[in-house]
């Protein structure tokens, strides 16, 4: 579906399709999307000369079954949740290592590797502890989503990252933009950075907790005040602790589980969100074909611009959310005729007509 998408794309602007390319450059292309790695003379030989029906799909599957890819992909997903080992600059002799960032590190091979589904995985990073509170499948330590992020003087700085981490990260919303005002392009007040504000408030790191990594609710969770242009010594009205105003219904009430956090795990990871799915499918479109869909992958406000594209993105994104495995979505496009093209142009018109490529319609 996605390849005649594509096409049709491609072809209403007059521009062809590129041959496909040659088997030592599809499973050099391959071993490198998947792995990171080059495969050997012997394995470029073996592809080449192999006869066999079906050899692409079975190469795809190999893979994906190996410990490199389940690397490659943690790696990928470390940059969004800005992992770090340290705390960063620091004085007078004090620790700047993070105690146990290594365990968030490892938990997303694991989790990649096994192909826990998105869904799970957003739930996990966010209210780890209360789906595993005792850490005895080890999802404690996918809190590190939250806590292996920098640490400020100011904790409202820090919380301020988790916000970021949360919006932009997730979901391609930039509300951190609205710490001190209404949003000025996209639909999210001041009272929508308050209310997350509140519900990462009323969470802390407990000292002897099951993991360094986790968050656990405060006793006496309470809502925030709306800083007047981002000023803690000027408050205004209470915002509750709720899901943003754009994706929420009108009489959504306010969340009271605790701190809130599994409440918006459940409302991010829901498959009525329309921006989850979007947002992942787009970063691992950009890691696979070479350039994403759309091209601020953390912001799809709406100065952003579309693309051409994007209704293949439509039809990867509404899948996706239906089965949310990363493997399945992986394989749907890496055994595409899209993703074997060659990346010589197929005419020189369509080279000129689309000189960046945005069509996708030869191989980068």
């Amino acid at each position: 579906v996605i390849d005649s998408i594509a096409r049709e794309i491609a072809g209403e602007m007059g521009v062809k399709i590129a041959t496909r390319c040659n088997d030592e450059t599809l499973v050099r292309r391959l071993y490198h999307d998947l792995t990171g790695l080059s495969p050997t003379i012997d394995q470029i030989n073996d592809f080449k000369n192999s006869n066999r029906l079906g050899k692409t799909d079975a190469l795809v599957d190999r893979l994906l079954a190996s410990p490199e890819f389940a690397e490659r992909f943690a790696r990928h997903w470390m940059d969004v949740a800005r992992y770090a080992d340290t705390v960063g600059y620091a004085l007078a002799g004090k620790e700047r290592r993070l105690v146990g960032s290594e365990r968030y590190r490892d938990w997303l091979i694991k989790a990649f590797a096994t192909d826990l589904p998105l869904d799970q995985m957003i739930r996990l990073q966010l209210a780890g502890d209360r789906i595993d509170p005792k850490n005895e499948n080890g999802n404690l330590d996918a809190m590190g989503f939250l806590t292996v992020g920098r640490r400020f003087l100011n904790r409202y700085d820090t919380i301020d990252d988790r916000i970021d981490v949360i919006s932009r990260g997730l979901m391609g919303i930039t509300v951190a933009c609205a710490r001190c005002h209404d949003h000025k392009f996209d639909p999210i007040p001041s009272s929508d950075y308050y209310s997350l504000l509140g519900i990462l408030q009323s969470s802390e790191q407990p000292k002897d907790g099951a993991s360094p990594l986790m968050l656990v609710d405060k006793a006496k969770p309470s809502d925030s005040p709306v800083f007047l242009r981002g000023e803690p010594s000027n408050p205004g009205d209470v915002a509750p602790r709720q899901y943003l105003t754009a994706l929420r219904a009108a009489d959504d009430l306010p969340f009271h589980d605790g701190s809130g956090r599994l409440e918006l795990a459940d409302r991010i990871a829901s498959p009525e969100n329309p921006l989850v799915a979007r947002v992942f499918v787009n970063r691992i479109w950009m890691h696979l074909v070479g350039r994403p869909i759309i091209d601020s992958t953390s912001d799809f406000g709406v100065r952003t611009e579309a693309g051409k594209m994007v209704p293949v993105l439509d039809e990867l994104a509404a899948e996706f959310s239906q089965h949310w495995s990363t493997k399945r979505l992986i394989r749907r496009i890496v055994t595409s005729r899209l993703y074997a093209q060659s990346a010589k142009a197929r005419d020189l018109q369509s080279l000129r007509l689309d000189p960046e490529n945005r069509l996708a319609a030869r191989g980068n």
